[in-house]
C-alpha cells in the first residue's frame, strides 16, 4: 500500500464491523437506485454498476468505503472538524478510480435530508450535488477515464460545509480555524483594526471557484446575489461576516495578461486583497494545465490564461496564491 493509503488509514481510522456490513449490504439494485439520484452521465453510471459488486466484496475497498462513510456522518455539521489532503487512488484499478462516486452514493440521501434540516432551497441542494459530476468531467478531461478529480473534496460537500450557489461554492467556516481557512490570513493588530468579523474565530464564507464556470460579471451579481438570499438562512450568523478567497486567480500579474476587462481580472476585483501571499506553483499548474507535479519544460500554452503562468514560471518566477475579502453581510 502507498502513502495516501496510510494518511487514509490514519486520518480515518478503522471502520466498525457494523459499517463494513452496511457497506456491503448494498447490493446492485440499491446501489443502481442512489446512483440514478447523482445526475452522472449514463456511461458513469454503466460502468459504476458493473464493478460495484466487485468493490462491495473486496476487503480493501469495502473497508476504506465504511471508514469514509463512518468519518462523513460523524463529522456532518461540525464545520472546525479536520479535514486531510491525499491524492486519488487511480493507479490502483476501478475500485480506486470509482472511489468517491460510491461514497456519494453511499451518502446522497443523508446528504439531502442534512440540506432539508437547514433549509437549502432545492436548486442549491442540486447544484451542490451535481459537483460530483463536475469533478468527474474534469477527470475525464485529464485522464480519458472515469473518476472522481480531487476525490478528498468530497468529504467537506458530504459533511454538509460547502453549498453551491450558481456560479460559486460557498464554504461556512471560522476564520484561522478550519483546514480550508485562508492562510496567509491578517494579522492579529490589522484583524482588530477591521473589527468583527475578521477575527480569529469569526464565522466566515470561503469563495471557490468551480471548473468551468461562468465567470462573466452579470453571472457572478446574480451568484452573489442569490447567496445574499439564501445562505443568511440556511447559516445564520450573530455577526457580520466577510467572505474570503484563496486562489491562483488573485494574483495581480493577471490583470497585465489578460488586461482589465478579462473576466478573471474583475472578479479578481471584488475581493480587497491582503499581504502576505503563498507561493503556490504546484496549485496553479494543478488548475491551469492539469498536471500534478511542476516541470516547465512540458508544460504547452494555448490560453492566454496559461501564456501569463507559463511565462512567470519560465522566467523562474513563483506563482502566488492571493487572499482576498469582500463584506458579504
Amino acid at each position: 500500500m502507498n502513502d495516501t493509503f496510510a494518511l487514509m488509514d490514519f486520518f480515518l481510522g478503522t471502520p466498525t464491523e457494523a459499517a463494513v456490513e452496511r457497506v456491503r449490504s448494498v447490493d446492485g439494485a440499491m446501489m443502481s437506485s442512489l446512483l440514478d439520484e447523482l445526475f452522472l452521465s449514463p456511461e458513469v453510471v454503466a460502468e459504476l454498476r458493473a464493478h460495484w459488486d466487485e468493490t462491495r466484496a473486496s476487503p480493501r475497498w469495502s473497508s476504506l468505503l465504511a471508514a469514509l462513510v463512518s468519518c462523513v456522518e460523524r463529522d456532518r455539521g461540525h464545520i472546525d472538524a479536520p479535514l486531510a489532503i491525499w491524492r486519488d487512488l487511480d493507479e490502483f484499478g476501478p475500485g480506486g478510480r470509482l472511489l468517491y462516486y460510491y461514497l456519494f452514493a453511499l451518502q446522497i440521501r443523508e446528504l439531502r435530508a442534512f440540506h432539508r434540516s437547514l433549509a437549502v432551497p432545492e436548486d442549491v441542494s442540486d447544484a451542490t450535488v451535481g459537483a460530483l459530476a463536475r469533478h468527474g468531467q474534469t477527470h475525464l478531461l485529464k485522464h480519458g477515464t472515469h473518476g472522481v478529480d480531487a476525490g478528498w473534496w468530497m468529504l467537506p460537500i458530504l459533511r454538509g460545509e460547502i453549498l453551491q450557489v450558481r456560479s460559486l461554492k460557498f464554504h461556512l467556516l471560522h476564520l484561522e480555524v478550519g483546514t480550508l481557512a485562508p492562510r496567509p490570513w491578517l494579522d492579529p493588530a490589522s484583524a482588530d483594526a477591521y473589527g468583527e468579523g475578521f477575527r480569529a474565530g469569526d464565522l466566515s464564507l470561503g469563495v471557490h471557484i468551480p471548473a468551468r464556470i461562468d465567470l462573466r460579471p452579470d453571472a457572478l451579481d446574480e451568484t452573489f446575489e442569490r447567496a445574499r438570499e439564501v445562505l443568511p438562512v440556511v447559516w445564520p450568523s450573530p455577526i457580520r461576516r466577510v467572505a474570503t478567497c484563496q486562489s491562483w486567480m488573485l494574483d495581480e500579474r493577471l490583470v497585465d495578461a489578460l488586461g482589465p476587462e478579462s473576466n478573471i481580472v474583475l472578479f479578481q476585483r471584488r475581493f480587497h486583497l491582503i499581504e502576505p501571499y503563498e507561493d503556490d506553483v504546484d496549485t496553479v499548474a494543478y488548475f491551469v494545465f492539469g498536471q500534478e507535479g511542476v516541470d516547465v519544460s512540458r508544460l504547452r500554452a494555448t490560453t492566454r490564461v496559461q501564456r501569463a503562468v507559463l511565462d512567470v514560471l519560465s522566467a523562474g518566477g513563483r506563482w502566488h496564491a492571493r487572499t482576498g475579502w469582500l463584506d458579504f453581510d
